[in-house]
């Protein structure tokens, strides 16, 4: 049986106002044998899956600097210490991010998304209803352009790599078996397979 291993020690190592890198000194359960090991710690994160009346899904698109590429996302972002709640920062994402709101955020679930290196977790939502209410308001660092696509075209867009966010990817599974199964399966076969 896999036990938790014990840690010895902790030492911080760089502050990146984002994240912090931390050093921990872990103790193996099944050797004794004790390791250094680094982790990453920063604040949660959110999804919002913005989803229109007409059956849209409301994206966005912009450069991410570790790939050095533009990249086709759902609007989210980091947990801030002044918001309430995981679904409160979607609710604020959403608006910065795209100038969209929705009467309703429905949870879809969470998820550790790298837990060998990251402490965070992620919380996705579905923002029922979505309708423009205004302007976008972007952070200083960030350049969106905000774009609509019909929901059966999502599984197609996933598997040919036009989106290619595994966070994003996870959100719209998790919208898909929100909506079950049953109802989707033949859907999504006759989409994925020619």
């Amino acid at each position: 049986m896999i036990r938790e291993w014990k840690i010895l020690e902790r030492k911080p190592l760089e502050d990146h106002k984002i994240f912090k890198i931390h050093t921990k000194v872990a103790q193996s359960p099944r050797t004794g044998v004790p390791m250094e090991v680094k982790a990453i710690s920063l604040r949660d994160w959110v999804i919002a899956l913005p989803l229109t009346s007409e059956g849209e899904v409301v994206m966005v698109r912009q450069y991410r600097h570790g790939i050095e590429s533009v990249c086709l996302e759902l609007p989210g972002g980091l947990v801030d210490p002044g918001d309430g709640s995981a679904r409160d920062t979607a609710k604020r994402e959403l608006r910065e991010e795209t100038g969209y709101e929705a009467p309703d955020f429905i949870p879809l679930g969470s998820c550790f998304p790298s837990p060998a290196v990251l402490e965070n977790r992620c919380f996705f939502f579905l923002a029922a209803d979505a309708r423009s209410t205004g302007e976008m308001q972007p952070d200083q660092g960030e350049d969106l352009e905000v774009v609509l696509f019909p929901l059966e075209e999502i599984p197609s867009m996933i598997e040919t790599g036009a989106i290619s966010n595994g966070m994003v990817q996870l959100a719209f599974y998790k919208f898909f078996e929100h909506l079950g199964r049953a109802q989707w399966s033949d859907t999504l076969t006759k989409m994925w397979r020619p």
